[in-house]
């Protein structure tokens, strides 16, 4: 894990007229470093900026996000699943991960086949403790048209429910909104196409009051199935590639870096030196693949002390919300 605790926060990073910033969200660099963690923070502090201090995420205010992380995703060779962990020492030490993904195993493009449409896709459980872990989300697959589909991912202990919407065009993207914030994620291959190939994927977020947003005049209908009435869906049902490149483009995120992102690392295999907690007297040799890591902002909470290692639910959310995606371009890879 790479944390830090800036005396800089996230408001640093808000700029209502960046003139510099690049047209297209998707061209930043795909190949940044661990040791990059918190470079595009640092660039941005340098710049003048316009900063307004009353935007809020996910109902903090912005300066209060001023925590970074960078999250392992590892698998080993003897259980099934991946697991998300704090850091690399979490899992020397033997400590529970935050998050474990368990799948149906069932490829994205089976998902789109009868009869295995509107399937169950994936369950995320969130561990207390090596032994004892609850189901933190369950996400299910649906179709909504031949070029629009969405995940549904069920926080039951949270009571919340998130509706990631898939724009299936030749630039996908992915839209959704939590906690009355407006996220667009970039760097995916969308559900339709065959091959997953993305290094990188980036979760921004958006003017909630765009209505270039495919979550704008969204509604739920009988508490799962989504009506999608907007300029961005008309056009990406009808497939005009060049009016839907424009709308994208012209679309900014109100922050010009992203506020969480996955990066893939290609299935690295480790070979790690485990101790036990008896000061290192019993040592046994583990294997295990780290695929990437997930790289966030979060906030510090009110009775947060200085030195706390936790990561709010929010931010749990959010690397859910990333671990689908991820789960998505795998199936992808591995069925191709």
């Amino acid at each position: 894990m790479l944390r830090s605790l800036s005396r800089d926060s996230f408001t640093t990073l808000i700029e209502e007229n960046d003139d510099n910033e690049n047209d297209d969200l998707q061209s930043q660099s795909q190949h940044e470093n661990t040791e990059e963690l918190t470079s595009d923070l640092i660039s941005l502090i340098s710049q003048e900026t316009l900063i307004n201090t009353s935007v809020q995420i996910m109902n903090q205010n912005v300066s209060q996000f001023n925590k970074h992380y960078e999250l392992p995703l590892i698998s080993s060779y003897l259980h099934t699943g991946v697991s998300l962990y704090l850091s690399f020492q979490d899992l020397l030490n033997n400590k529970p991960p935050l998050l474990t993904r368990t799948s149906s195993m069932m490829n994205i493009n089976n998902l789109l086949r009868r009869p295995f449409r509107n399937s169950s896709f994936l369950t995320i459980h969130k561990h207390e403790s090596m032994s004892n872990k609850f189901e933190f989300c369950h996400v299910d697959f649906k179709i909504h048209s031949n070029h629009i589909t969405y995940y549904i991912l069920k926080f039951p202990t949270l009571d919340e429910t998130i509706y990631l919407i898939n724009n299936n065009s030749s630039k996908p993207t992915v839209d959704f909104e939590y906690k009355k914030t407006c996220f667009r994620i970039t760097g995916v291959t969308g559900t339709t196409s065959v091959i997953g190939v993305s290094p990188e994927i980036k979760l921004y977020v958006m003017n909630p009051n765009s209505k270039n947003l495919l979550t704008y005049n969204t509604t739920v209908l009988n508490g799962k199935k989504l009506q999608i009435n907007n300029g961005l869906s008309k056009l990406v049902n009808s497939q005009d590639q060049s009016r839907i490149n424009e709308m994208l483009r012209n679309e900014k995120p109100v922050i010009s870096i992203p506020m969480g992102r996955y990066l893939d690392q290609g299935d690295a295999k480790l070979k790690l030196d485990n101790s036990s907690v008896n000061g290192g007297a019993t040592k046994h040799k583990s294997n295990v693949i780290k695929h990437g890591v997930i790289r966030l902002f979060d906030y510090k909470e009110e009775e947060e002390n200085a030195e706390s290692n936790t990561v709010s639910n929010d931010m749990l959310v959010l690397c859910c919300v990333l671990l689908v995606l991820r789960e998505q371009e795998y199936r992808k890879f591995k069925s191709g």
